[in-house]
Order: C-alpha cells, then sequence, then structure tokens
C-alpha cells in the first residue's frame, strides 16, 4: 500500500519525473501577426516520454502532442494578432504518465505593418485619394487609396510623416516626430489647404 505522500501525487515514492522539455523555435522565434511559428520540444533522448502538454499564453497546458522516438516534437501554431512577447509553457510525459517540471519558452509576434494611418483633409473631414505620404529619414513614399489609407513597413525609431496632395485645391502636413517600436501604429496625418490654392 502506498504511503499518504506518494499516494497523493499519484506514484510511487523515489520514482523519478520525465525530463523537463526544453523549447526550441527551429525557424527563429520571431513572427508577424497572423502568421504561425513552429515549436520544438526537446527531452534530449529521454525515450521513456512519450507525449508533451503545453499551451501559449497561458498555463492551462490544454493541447498535447506525441513525443517520437528520440524525445522530440514540433507543433506549428497560429500566433493570431496579439503582438509583443509571448510565452509557451510545458511538460513532458512518460509512460507512466509522471509529469516533468514546467519548461517556459518565449517568442514575439511584431506587427505587419509598422505604420499605418489615413490623409483626412482637414477642411472636410474627408480621407483624401491620391495624396503621397512620406516617411522619413526612411526616404519611402506611397500613394493612398480611395480610402486615404497608408501603411509603412519599417524597422522601429523615430519618423516624421510628411503629405501632400496637387489638388485642386493643393494640401499638405505633417506630422511630430513619431517613434515606431514595431508593435504597430496608426498616424492619421492632417492636410491643410496651402497658402494660395
Amino acid at each position: 500500500m502506498a504511503s499518504p505522500a506518494s499516494a497523493a501525487v499519484g506514484r510511487p515514492a523515489g520514482a523519478k519525473a520525465p525530463s523537463q522539455p526544453g523549447i526550441g523555435f527551429p525557424n527563429g522565434n520571431s513572427v508577424s501577426a497572423g502568421g504561425q511559428i513552429a515549436i520544438r520540444f526537446d527531452v534530449d533522448g529521454d525515450t521513456t516520454v512519450t507525449r508533451f502538454r503545453y499551451s501559449v499564453d497561458n498555463i492551462t497546458l490544454g493541447n498535447e502532442v506525441p513525443a517520437a522516438p528520440d524525445g522530440t516534437a514540433t507543433v506549428t501554431v497560429d500566433v493570431g494578432n496579439v503582438t509583443g512577447e509571448r510565452p509557451v509553457y510545458a511538460v513532458s510525459v512518460d509512460r507512466r504518465g509522471r509529469v516533468s517540471s514546467m519548461t517556459q519558452g518565449t517568442f514575439t509576434v511584431s506587427a505587419v505593418w509598422s505604420l499605418q494611418g489615413q490623409a483626412i483633409d482637414a477642411t472636410t473631414w474627408m480621407p483624401v485619394e491620391g495624396a503621397t505620404i512620406r516617411l522619413e529619414p526612411a526616404g519611402i513614399e506611397v500613394v493612398t487609396g480611395p480610402d486615404g489609407i497608408f501603411q509603412f513597413a519599417v524597422d522601429p525609431g523615430l519618423y516624421t510623416l510628411t503629405g501632400t496632395y496637387a489638388g485642386p485645391p493643393s494640401l499638405s502636413g505633417s506630422s511630430q516626430q513619431l517613434e515606431l517600436d514595431g508593435q504597430g501604429l496608426w498616424f492619421d496625418v492632417y492636410l491643410f489647404p496651402d497658402s494660395g490654392s
């Protein structure tokens, strides 16, 4: 008969837990929002491990994947649109149902577009189609579509937006310095009538 202490944990006294899994990212630990990331679990050849339990963003461990004979498994996870650092939690389980200590890994989800916005006529409050929006010091220009929307994918840093519209009437405007941090920013550019137009 098992002692109360060992019965409480569901294994005989002195039973050894399986190896704690390592968490890796075969294709890198960074992915764009809306994408997928590969996650690899590895117990360094511990052949007693039969499966891994894991979860992303919380410790519920609601997912399970069988381990290969070499004590590894790789899963592909949809990351959704939440940006920033995201945790992965995992445990390994052996053929007797014993569970390892929990391991945590981290990957980063970046915004697909680091800057989006809309060109707006400051006198009518309507979107401006055909406005040229320039991002400095990157020196990148885009022309807005019917909805006045523009978007840029650039590295984090300090930038300034300028917008012009040839008219009629001719319009222009600029932003103060913006800090892009790779998490995504929405910023509207208001275009005012040029003097003399």
